[in-house]
């Protein structure tokens, strides 16, 4: 479980990075896309709770 929570972390935190990176794309337009800002806001938000959720897991496996 605890190799679960290192790859959920890391699959989170590059979620999260990648999300930033399509929203902005879509917000760089001078016609704003709402297709890219709306799938960057769900890949951060995805991307953040599934980082919470690796850490909270790891630690509460080190703990034991």
């Amino acid at each position: 479980m605890l190799e679960v929570s290192r790859i959920l972390t890391s699959v989170g935190l590059v979620a999260a990075s990648t999300g930033l990176v399509v929203y902005a794309m879509g917000a760089a337009y001078a016609d704003p896309r709402a297709f890219e800002m709306n799938l960057g806001m769900f890949m951060m938000i995805a991307g953040v709770i599934g980082t919470i959720i690796g850490i909270v897991i790891y630690r509460q496996q080190s703990t034991d």
